[in-house]
């Protein structure tokens, strides 16, 4: 069975809530909620050292680690919770100690923050979890709503960040501003002095920060693997032998394409950041890259399940899927759940034994080919072109439609909202095709990437604030909250969002953003073109 993207249908709310594709169970909230506190303190004196010239690397690779597991919802069993918690411990107590110092040396008064619990060297299981779960209750009942969806939106941007982290981290590369933005948001989650206003404004902050990350891991992976390309990409399985590959870390793809190539295997890849590596050229010189599977990592479910083969999940990719494939599931992370066998040293022979001991691929498919990526050169013409048009007056207003590729679930509502567009109006569409004068039709398929290059070039020749630019997002991914910030921090005069699924997105948190940034949900084609032609 092949779960295209494009051959299922879209699922629905409660689809994903019944099978609880989102959920946590509420001892691994109540241990998140203990892991948030240590960071939540540390980073205080993480900050206050910093002011003082002194950094930890140790540490800061700690911090990155353990917000990592945050990001990918690690359930972690006895021994490696009771590892983590002992680490973080010794760090904060380390970073206390050495604040104290430096104030004495500096003859500076040190201001140490109240403990949110006594830090106990004796360690028990339960009573971490009921410490979890009271700090979690007393954070719900003594925020506003407004400011436990503040929490949540800086809780969406300190991983995001670190997603991004760990891909620079692959190459290498620098990260330390982007890791202090993120000790920015966990001390500012200390305060509860801080206005909405100021609370706004570290978020706008960090977001701008987060933007920079992905041009870097962007900027880096084209360095690496050469200019991005429009490539047609095959959807379809071929019969054989096969190994699946996901995640965010296509250095560990080249490693298992190097391993595999002379091998009769071959090799797929899966969620969205790993389908964008058949964009860079380097990775089209391997003859055992055979293609795409399945829909995105949120579908890795039933994606799994599918595919008859080994399967190899780097960095961010753990969702209480390991029990249901053990033996076949392999991982390169740092943490291996339990189920998932950890990848040594690169040696990739467990997992290449995996794929040519299990079924493979035994029918052949229906040929399903689709481009990814976009020809840069002719877009950025466009790009021009309309620059150039919208300062003439000679388009009033620009709609870019999709960013992410949604499948044809509002395919109606964009027929109609095309058919209503006045012909001075200009629409670049990413969700669906249609050949009209006045709608460029973007075959990109998933593409962040491609928005913030056109909005950049957009500013560099006469800023956003000054022209009408709207966007429509037409799928959420644990993206969203961050680039919707992005987006109207780079000037967008409107940004309209369609509805998401409330486990990854919590609905009141969408109202905040409507409320505080301007957010407008998706209602009719008729009402929110008048919204955006009325400004």
């Amino acid at each position: 069975m092949n779960y295209s993207y494009y051959q299922t249908q879209p699922q629905k709310y409660e689809e994903f809530v019944s099978k609880g594709s989102y959920s946590t169970n509420p001892n691994l909230a109540a241990l998140q909620e203990v892991i948030l506190i240590y960071l939540k303190e540390l980073s205080y004196y993480l900050l206050k050292l910093k002011a003082f010239g002194a950094e930890n690397e140790t540490i800061k690779n700690n911090v990155i680690e353990a917000i990592s597991g945050l990001a990918a919802d690690v359930e972690y069993d006895q021994e490696q919770f009771k590892k983590l918690v002992i680490l973080l411990a010794a760090d904060l107590s380390q970073a206390k100690s050495l604040y104290s110092n430096l104030c004495k040396t500096n003859k500076v008064e040190a201001k140490f923050l109240k403990p949110y619990f006594k830090h106990s060297k004796v360690f028990n299981i339960t009573d971490v979890i009921k410490k979890g779960e009271k700090y979690y209750i007393e954070r719900n009942v003594d925020c506003s709503s407004e400011q436990k969806n503040l929490f949540e939106i800086m809780l969406f941007l300190m991983k995001n960040m670190c997603i991004k982290i760990i891909q620079i981290k692959s190459y290498k590369k620098d990260y330390s501003e982007s890791y202090f933005s993120i000790l920015n948001l966990l001390d500012t989650m200390n305060s509860e002095d801080e206005t909405t206003s100021q609370v706004k404004s570290i978020i706008e902050e960090s977001a701008r920060s987060y933007h920079n990350l992905v041009k870097v891991v962007s900027d880096t992976q084209e360095q690496v693997y050469g200019k991005r390309e429009s490539m047609c990409i095959s959807f379809a399985p071929r019969n054989g032998k096969a190994i699946l590959v996901s995640g965010i870390d296509i250095t560990q793809l080249e490693a298992i394409l190097e391993a595999t190539k002379d091998r009769d295997v071959d090799v797929y890849t899966h969620g969205m950041t790993m389908l964008m590596a058949h964009t860079l050229p380097k990775f089209k010189t391997y003859k055992n890259l055979v293609g795409h599977f399945g829909k995105d990592s949120d579908n890795s479910l039933f994606d799994f399940a599918a595919f008859p083969g080994a399967i190899l999940m780097t960095r961010y990719l753990f969702q209480k899927i390991e029990y249901l494939y053990r033996g076949r599931l392999f991982t390169t992370d740092s943490f291996a759940p339990k189920g998932v066998v950890k990848i040594e040293n690169n040696n990739f022979e467990p997992l290449i034994h995996a794929a040519l001991d299990s079924k493979g691929f035994t029918k052949k498919q229906q040929e399903l080919i689709h481009r990814v990526g976009y020809r840069r050169k002719y877009l950025e013409e466009k790009v021009h072109e309309l620059i150039d048009k919208m300062e003439r007056n000679e388009i009033k207003h620009l709609y870019f439609v999709g960013i992410l590729r949604n499948g044809g679930e509002h395919k109606e509502y964009f027929d109609k909202f095309f058919e209503l567009m006045p012909k001075d109006c200009y629409a670049v569409s990413l969700a669906q095709e249609k050949n009209e004068e006045n709608i460029l039709h973007v075959d990109s398929f998933y593409d962040y990437l491609f928005i913030y290059e056109i909005l950049e070039k957009f500013n560099e020749k006469n800023s956003l604030k000054n022209l009408n630019v709207s966007i429509f997002i037409t799928k959420c991914d644990q993206y969203t909250v961050t680039n919707i910030i992005n987006f109207i921090d780079m000037g967008v005069k409107n940004i309209f969002l369609c509805k998401c699924v409330p486990t990854l997105i919590n609905p009141a948190l969408i109202q905040t953003m409507v409320r505080l940034f301007g957010l407008n949900e998706l209602s009719t084609p008729e009402k929110d073109l008048e919204k955006t032609l009325s400004e």
